[in-house]
């Protein structure tokens, strides 16, 4: 973006990215990483009947069905869920998209909450809500504060994917500036991933090392 042009032509792109973050936010389609798909209705994984269960027991009115893995027939299938932004958070985000700001990932997904849920004969059960706070069984699975998230978050912007045959989420929070513009809330993403050693869902750090070399583990809770 060396030239005035260039950065309109920028912007211009990121701002139909942007529109179509919002339609796929609601009516989410095609496909990422292997074993996990976008979409309401994943062949052979999610089903109609699973979208009624899961608005009868979490008590949805609108939410989408981002991704999904099924994990083998006694265990049952993992599915991330994005209810909407508000039309103002929305707006926000446009508004600061289109003036060179903040812009959420064109090929990611937008939510007000997002969580990891198992569907399980005719169970669904919570494993990670993330909405002010990442929490997993009563606990935090990390200290926004510490990492640098200051004031409310409006939302989350992310990616599903897949690792060690669960779903795995790379997410940005959505946070408002002194002047009320969204912003994101990290520099680099919040990754939520399981970790077969503790059979759960934990925060995946990854730290810069003073020999140039990256060390990425999992890291213990933070507690309630």
């Amino acid at each position: 973006m060396s030239n005035g042009g260039g950065a309109t032509s920028y912007r211009s792109r990121l701002g139909r990215a942007l529109a179509w973050l919002i339609i796929l936010a609601e009516f989410p389609t095609g496909a990422i990483g292997a074993g996990v798909k976008y979409g309401d209705a994943v062949p052979g994984v999610i089903r109609p009947s699973d979208l009624e269960r899961i608005k009868s027991v979490l008590h949805l009115e609108r939410f989408s069905v981002i991704a999904a893995v099924r994990l083998g027939a006694e265990e049952g299938r993992e599915a991330v869920i994005a209810e909407p932004l508000p039309d103002e958070t929305l707006a926000k985000i446009k508004a600061a998209c289109e003036a060179g700001g903040f812009c959420p990932d064109p090929v990611g997904f937008v939510g007000s909450r997002i969580r990891i849920v198992l569907l399980q004969d005719k169970d669904v059960l919570p494993l990670v809500m993330i909405e002010q706070e990442v929490r997993a069984a009563g606990q935090r699975l990390v200290d926004l504060r510490e990492l640098g998230v200051d004031g409310p978050i409006l939302g989350w912007n992310g990616r599903a994917d897949a690792a060690d045959g669960h779903v795995a989420l790379s997410l940005t929070p959505i946070t408002a500036t002194a002047d009320g513009r969204a912003a994101a809330g990290l520099h680099i993403p919040l990754l939520i991933r399981w970790n077969p050693k503790r059979d759960r869902f934990q925060f995946f750090d990854c730290v810069a090392g003073d020999d140039g070399t990256t060390r990425c583990d999992f890291r213990d809770e933070v507690g309630g």
